[in-house]
């Protein structure tokens, strides 16, 4: 070590140079030499120190560089991954089940209310029904007076009222064109419309018809209105997926051939 003199000011002195350390010459040499053979790791692992001190942490550099597992580690995820996915399997089918019940619960309930709604219209119609035929058959002997009397607007008007009176009386709907609109939970309902028979459409079967036949059509095929008559029809509705519906000419009108077609009518006069 060379002396220096304590007089003169510090940059006329010499200053004396401590002996480095062997093991952190060592330290710090390891540390560069990770950061340029691969910087990720060298920062990681010169990084990383126990907390609240300044010890370097022991890192394995195998966990840091090296993705491969020994075989008894796979062998311990493996085992977890299938327990797990057990887990998992059982869960879904336990959720599954729950919401299966739940449905069938809610239809159960569905069915029941629709019961209970029909019960009750049934005996709302029935106490209605005395009324409504009174009412109707005044306003028909008025239409007959305004009608002899040659006043044909008053007739007509209440011609019209009438026709909502049979609406609410009967249930008469008007011609929906078709019956698609209905589905099975309608089978075998016998359902009343209002339609003027009609040349103009296309039908398929014969005495009962495919769901997406023109009811006006079907009507005057089946023999219960004439083209261009109005007149109250009833149809029944039933299933037709195991059906083969066959063409015929009836009144001038020829209905077509066709395979299965979920749902079917018939029609009929009243």
């Amino acid at each position: 070590m060379i002396a220096s003199s304590d007089a003169g000011p510090p940059w006329g002195r010499v200053l004396p140079i401590a002996p480095i350390n062997p093991m952190f010459a060592m330290n710090l040499l390891q540390g560069l030499a990770r950061l340029f053979v691969n910087p990720i790791a060298g920062i990681a692992a010169t990084a990383s120190t126990t907390p609240g001190t300044n010890t370097p942490m022991q890192l394995d550099d195998d966990l840091l560089l090296c993705d491969d597992l020994p075989a008894e580690a796979k062998q311990v995820l493996d085992a977890a991954d299938r327990a797990i996915a057990d887990v998992r399997s059982r869960t879904d089918r336990a959720i599954a089940a729950l919401r299966e019940e739940a449905d069938r619960r809610a239809e159960e309930i569905k069915r029941a209310a629709e019961v209970e709604v029909e019960a009750v219209q049934a005996a709302a119609a029935k106490e209605l029904s005395p009324l409504l035929r009174d009412l109707f058959h005044q306003l028909k002997a008025m239409q007959a007076e305004f009608m002899k009397d040659g006043k044909l607007d008053e007739a007509l008007a209440v011609r019209n009222r009438l026709r909502g009176l049979r609406s609410d009386l009967f249930g008469v709907k008007p011609d929906p064109g078709n019956l698609t609109e209905y589905s099975s939970a309608d089978f075998n309902k016998a359902l009343i419309f209002e339609v003027v028979g009609s040349a103009d459409g296309n039908i398929w079967g014969t005495d009962l018809y495919t769901g997406d036949s023109r009811l006006a059509v079907a009507a005057v095929h089946a023999g219960a209105v004439r083209v261009g008559e109005r007149a109250l029809v009833r149809v029944t509705l039933s299933g037709g997926s195991e059906r083969v519906f066959e063409g015929s000419e009836r009144y001038g009108i020829r209905s077509l051939d066709y395979g299965n077609y979920s749902l079917a009518f018939a029609v009929e006069r009243i």
